[in-house]
């Protein structure tokens, strides 16, 4: 049975927002005026950052106006009166400006901005651009007019915890610069990345979010139902097989960067809700992607820093994207590491060296390649700090790899790794339907085991596979741990407009 909230609850319990009371009492006040403190429009000639610009061009920093009549608008940073005469800084998208209110160039209008307008108001104001004496580019208000008046006092930052950042991320936009650059540099890598792969001859498409049949990955799925179908349908955990299902209908190279969903723990690299590039390529392999991954990180990241060059956030080693990224399979990686190798060890000492390091495969199950798998990420994966490509995956690890065309028991698979964090995950695809539906029953089975995150039987995907796929190359790239890198970030929620945090924590 579904339990109804209504969106003023938590746990069933009423919350309401605590509006400070002096700036309410004002609002009833302008009202009585026949003031309305939300007016509908306000004519802008030139946004804050257009004045700036404007100002620059000119030669000097004259005394004297030299731009009459402008008009822009801005949240009120700050408030310094000295008798008849106030200083107000407004800020908009990032860029600040200073303010110079007179009696004799206001009259009444004045002292009603001084009562009226608290920081955190946003204002129009009508003026003319001149420099002070101490060079500040700044505005003489002829006039000013409220546009929305805040029921909310700006919060004193410094004692503002990241859990408040998280659950308001509005007043940390709003702020907080760094918070703001982040999300900048984030936008722009979108931008980036799409005009790099159009440039190579993809296209953008878009694929359903809710599922009948999750899959794609291994993970645990968010389940929804649906009405109508009176059926539980899934948030998608990946974007892989229905941009499969495109290039069995005849589009060779398609991408979608979108939101998948995974029912996991949240951590500094894990978010339950992220976003993801995925793409694929008709007619290729794993390694024609590994040259286009490496190209595409190399481009967007240059494009929006303007170098080649980046501090990796928790190493903080510098890591030139210019250079040939590293290549090293996931077998000889871990034999280097535990000193023998790897492939010469039974599966009885596979399984006590995972006890010694307190580890347990997925679902418990201590299948030779997963073992392999969780012990490179325990003792590997940390020092992969150069971008490093890691080849060749036990068969185990993915129900929807290709085969190795030389390595029996192996698929032909990579990940990126930098910073001791993975990047990218890319096979050859498998394209053989018979092959892949006896996968997806061996997934089967290990669920029946135990193994929550085993992939589940895609009848229809198996039925698409049937009509034919051509030789396929694909392509994850998780876009919040990039966004991470180009930051210099540490933490996945940092880079996320709206990261996944505690109910109780928004209504705070």
């Amino acid at each position: 049975m579904w339990k109804r909230l209504k969106s003023d609850t938590v746990d069933g319990e009423k919350v309401k927002v605590q509006w400070d009371e002096r700036r309410l009492k004002i609002l009833e006040e302008l009202r009585s005026q026949g003031v309305d403190p939300y007016p509908p429009k306000f004519p802008i000639t030139h946004s804050i950052a257009e004045i700036r610009q404007f100002a620059s061009k000119i030669d000097g920093k004259p005394k004297q106006p030299f731009l009459n009549g402008l008009s822009t608008a801005g949240r009120v940073a700050n408030i310094r009166v000295h008798g008849k005469a106030a200083f107000l800084d407004i800020f908009d998208q990032g860029e600040r400006i200073q303010l110079y209110l007179k009696v004799n160039e206001m009259g009444r209008k004045y002292e009603w901005s001084l009562k009226y307008v608290d920081r955190g108001d946003i204002i129009g104001v009508r003026g003319d651009l001149f420099y002070t004496m101490k060079e500040e580019l700044t505005i003489l208000v002829k006039d000013l007019t409220l546009l929305t008046k805040a029921l909310l006092d700006p919060p004193d930052w410094s004692k503002l915890g990241v859990e408040f950042r998280y659950a308001h991320r509005y007043v940390d936009f709003l702020y907080n610069s760094s918070a703001r650059k982040s999300m900048e540099y984030r936008f722009k890598l979108l931008a980036a990345i799409r005009e790099f792969l159009r440039e190579a001859g993809f296209i953008e498409v878009d694929t359903p979010v809710l599922q009948p049949v999750y899959g794609g990955a291994l993970a645990r799925p968010f389940v929804s139902h649906v009405n109508y179908l009176n059926e539980d349908w899934y948030l998608r955990i990946s974007l892989e097989l229905y941009l499969k299902r495109f290039i069995i209908g005849g589009f060779d190279k398609v991408f979608e960067i979108g939101k998948v969903f995974r029912n996991e723990d949240i951590d500094v690299t894990h978010n339950p809700e992220f976003t993801l590039l995925e793409l694929y390529w008709a007619y290729a392999d794993y390694n024609d992607i590994m040259k286009l991954t490496e190209d595409l990180i190399r481009t967007t990241l240059k494009r929006i820093i303007g170098e080649s060059e980046v501090v990796a956030p928790n190493s903080k080693i510098k890591i030139d994207l210019s250079s040939p990224f590293k290549k090293v399979t996931m077998y000889d990686a871990l034999s280097s590491q535990l000193g023998v190798n790897v492939e010469s060890l039974s599966d009885e000492r596979l399984k006590e060296l995972m006890k010694e390091a307190g580890l347990v495969p997925r679902g418990g199950l201590y299948l030779r390649g997963l073992m392999i798998e969780k012990l490179f990420d325990k003792y590997v994966t940390p020092k992969l700090l150069e971008p490093t490509f890691v080849l060749d995956y036990p068969i185990e690890t993915t129900p929807l790899c290709k085969p190795h065309r030389s390595k029996p028991g192996l698929v032909e698979r990579f990940e990126l790794y930098i910073d001791g964090v993975e990047f990218a995950n890319a096979y050859s695809e498998l394209n053989d339907p018979v092959l892949q539906s006896k996968l997806f029953q061996e997934e089967q089975e290990m669920m029946r085991r135990g193994d929550v995150e085993a992939h589940p039987y895609d009848a229809d995907f198996v039925r698409a596979l049937s009509y034919g796929m051509p030789p396929t190359g694909g392509l994850g790239i998780g876009i919040d741990r990039l966004a991470m890198l180009a930051t210099g970030n540490t933490s996945i929620k940092e880079v996320i407009p709206f990261p996944m945090v505690s109910s109780r924590a928004i209504q705070e």
